[in-house]
């Protein structure tokens, strides 16, 4: 079964869920996926958001961790020169920002916003082959690509660099967009301003972004590179969407501060 999961059926998934990612991106500039700021109730039932962001996000760091184990129970025993120090590394960073976007930041929500099931029901499928696609070419696909010496290759050091820096840029706006609200009851939305806002509108989408350009940089991965493209496929519709909402919301004083949606002097 190992064999089959992480063989030729681990390249033809990866094939598939980069032109997956292009259908999404594609159909993204014509739907607009309500949740947050563009929620509707015409994409079915909804629970609180809070409840839906650990349930999306969730599968990918419970499976994520029941992959690393299996692996570490196959491998073993162990020496210090031969257990997989950079696969574990790698493995706490990816884990890191799913810990924060999975059970801390669904805690620090502020409002009774909702979320449809349907929503959430796509976002835990993407996470789990997210686990598969990412613990697969980690400890079962490529794990000999990583030596020791690879904590002291550029592409880890560059990539690592860009990782944390995305992850400041994307827990310190969602710091500042939470701190708008003054209630935990508040419902409003507000015109964030300060930091990455003065010119981007979506500061906390562009670090995510960054996040994992950096962790396929960092993991110099085709399933890295794949997660980037998802990233990009969901995200940037994302911003278009929000840039919108804020229009409408703001009118001229949100026009008038001439930003981009997501990328500096870009888009």
């Amino acid at each position: 079964m190992i064999d089959f999961l992480f063989g030729n059926f681990y390249d033809y998934f990866l094939i598939g869920m980069t032109i997956l990612a292009i259908a999404v991106f594609t159909g993204l500039q014509f739907i607009t996926v309500a949740y947050g700021m563009t929620f509707n109730n015409r994409w079915g039932l909804s629970i609180r958001s809070n409840w839906g962001w650990v349930l999306m996000e969730s599968p990918v760091f419970l499976l994520m961790a029941v992959i690393y184990v299996t692996a570490m129970i196959q491998g073993a025993p162990y020496t210090v020169d031969t257990f997989p120090w950079v696969t574990t590394a790698i493995f706490v960073l990816f884990q890191l920002h799913y810990l924060q976007r999975s059970f801390v930041f669904p805690s620090k929500m502020r409002g009774t916003s909702k979320m449809p099931l349907s929503i959430i029901f796509m976002g835990f499928f993407f996470n789990a082959m997210n686990a598969y696609m990412q613990g697969g070419w980690l400890f079962y696909v490529s794990p000999d690509q990583y030596e020791l010496s690879w904590f002291w290759s550029p592409q880890f050091i560059i990539g690592t660099v860009i990782f944390f820096t995305g992850m400041v840029i994307n827990m310190h706006s969602d710091i500042i967009i939470r701190r708008l609200r003054k209630q935990k009851d508040d419902n409003n939305y507000y015109l964030p301003t300060g930091f990455l806002f003065d010119k981007i509108n979506s500061a906390n989408y562009f670090g995510e972004i960054l996040e994992w350009v950096g962790f396929a940089i960092l993991s110099w991965s085709v399933s890295g590179l794949v997660f980037v493209l998802w990233s990009i496929a969901n995200i940037v519709p994302r911003s278009k969407a929000v840039y919108e909402r804020y229009t409408q919301f703001f009118g001229e004083d949100f026009t008038k501060l001439k930003r981009y949606k997501i990328f500096p002097y870009i888009y």
